[in-house]
């Protein structure tokens, strides 16, 4: 699998940065709240990002990435990252989880870093033509489903395993308790 043509371009040549804004939280609302952070700060009755956005931490926590699956309202202390034309959603995505401590040095500020958009409009991301994109995110979506699965397995197996040996450590215990209660 090879793409037709590669182009480079500037990171912010190929999507458009959409800071957050201030949130009203709710005690009933239905809508998580996000800023920097990996975990909702709140409720809110109104969200102003649809599913399937990408968020971009930029305080605090810099340059983490994060695929939200359902509507949410993002605070001013994220950017939403919206693709153009020339670059598919999912690939943008996965190409910003591996930048992400390239993402991360492009903050500016020692108290309260943030993500400085003049760092950012220097990132070049080599883009392949919108087939490959396709294959190509199909292929790593593939490969994460196949993780994700051996991964969630693992405490599974480990349990058994412990189980087993509880029971084999037991049947020796009783085992030396006949041997001694034979002997004595």
């Amino acid at each position: 699998m090879m793409p037709k043509e590669v182009k480079k371009y500037k990171l912010l040549e190929v999507c458009e940065l959409v800071a957050g804004a201030q949130a009203t939280k709710s005690e009933t609302g239905i809508f998580p709240i996000y800023g920097a952070g990996v975990n909702p700060t709140g409720m809110s009755d109104s969200s102003n990002c649809p599913a399937g956005s990408i968020r971009l931490t930029r305080k605090g926590t810099v340059g983490n990435v994060y695929l939200h699956v359902e509507p949410f309202w993002a605070e001013d202390a994220c950017f939403i990252v919206e693709p153009k034309e020339v670059i598919d959603k999912m690939y943008l995505f996965h190409w910003l989880l591996m930048k992400q401590k390239e993402l991360a040095a492009c903050a500016e500020g020692t108290i309260m870093p943030g993500l400085s958009l003049h760092r950012l409009s220097h990132l070049e991301i080599e883009v392949p033509d919108m087939e490959y994109q396709k294959q190509a995110v199909a292929l790593l979506e593939e490969i994460l489903d196949r993780s994700e699965w051996f991964i969630q397995s693992i405490p599974v197996e480990i349990d058994l395993l412990q189980r087993k040996t509880q029971g084999y450590l037991e049947d020796y215990i009783n085992k030396l308790k006949n041997t001694h209660n034979l002997g004595g």
